[in-house]
């Protein structure tokens, strides 16, 4: 029995076959395009954007505040309502441009107890 060959095989001429491989130029031109198409962006992003090829920016960075830690919270908030009181009992400017003066809380009392409210609706009086 002797071993077939490839021209002894039966053919069937309906039935399309591969004829062979792709051809290597046409892989080589398509690798040498995707390429070409890389370095040609890498040199376009390099002169778009020159400072890129730098690294990050050297510009100062704006550092916020740590928060400040309550060493004494009992002296802390004593102190605040020790500054409160001083406002809600002395005179002072508001905002000086616009004419808006603080009174002291005691006085504004009486001022409203004594000539009421401007502009309340009812007897306010």
């Amino acid at each position: 029995m002797t071993p077939r060959t490839r021209s002894d095989e039966p053919r069937n001429e309906e039935i399309a076959v591969e004829r062979g491989d792709v051809a290597i130029s046409l892989a080589g031109a398509l690798f040498g395009g995707f390429a070409a198409v890389l370095a040609l962006s890498i040199v376009a992003i390099a002169l778009i954007y020159p400072d890129s090829r730098h690294g990050p920016s050297d510009a100062p960075r704006l550092l916020t505040a740590k928060p400040r830690l309550e060493i004494d919270p009992a002296t802390d908030l004593a102190a605040f309502r020790a500054q409160q009181e001083s406002e809600l009992g002395s005179y002072g400017w508001v905002d000086r441009a616009h004419g808006i003066v603080r009174i002291p809380i005691e006085q504004a009392m009486k001022d409203i107890a004594g000539g009421g409210i401007k502009d309340w609706p009812g007897d306010a009086k």
